[in-house]
């Protein structure tokens, strides 16, 4: 198996990556090497795998990620357009959770508005999403190249499988509205 795959990947997207030296053979196969490293190429109060944090809908390192520092994206206005989409649903939720409580997840429709708010904003600038689930969820934006893409998502799900970490493309949810 080609190890340096991901890496190498990574680096070619991401000019700031080349000069960070991919980790020994016996290391690659660990998440936890591969976050050290990403990590390892903050330049300031920038980076390119941000971390999701669940209970903080409005604070998910919009303004750390390099994509969006690069292209000077204004992320007041994309912290505004969120609230202004998830708030109607949180008060909604929390007007009638004594009824829908148990059985709804407000928590995972605000966190798709989130998504969904990145990945429109990502696109306007030629951008793809990928999240990557482990103990905690990153997302990480990747010039959008499907091919590339894909070949990424394979070769990161094959080298951290044993770690049961995963990888997904995100796309938005399409659903069909009956008339």
């Amino acid at each position: 198996m080609d190890d340096k795959k991901i890496y190498k990947i990574l680096q070619h997207w991401f000019p700031l990556l080349r000069n960070a030296e991919v980790p020994k053979k016996k290391d690659r196969q660990s998440f936890e090497t591969f976050l050290q490293w990403i990590d390892a190429a903050v330049f300031g109060n920038q980076c390119y795998l941000m971390k999701m944090k669940p209970d903080h809908f409005f604070d998910n390192e919009l303004e750390k990620s390099t994509i969006f520092q690069d292209e000077r994206v204004d992320i007041e206005c994309l912290k505004q357009k969120i609230i202004a989409k998830a708030q109607p649903i949180l008060e909604h939720y929390e007007q009638h959770k004594n009824v829908i409580g148990r059985y709804y997840n407000v928590h995972d429709q605000v966190l798709d508005i989130v998504l969904e708010e990145i990945l429109d904003l990502a696109q306007q600038y030629k951008f793809e999403l990928l999240l990557i689930y482990a103990e905690d969820y990153y997302w990480l934006l990747v010039p959008d190249d499907e091919a590339k893409i894909e070949k990424f998502c394979k070769a990161f799900s094959k080298q951290f499988k044993h770690q049961e970490i995963k990888i997904e493309h995100y796309e938005k949810y399409q659903c069909s509205r009956s008339t």
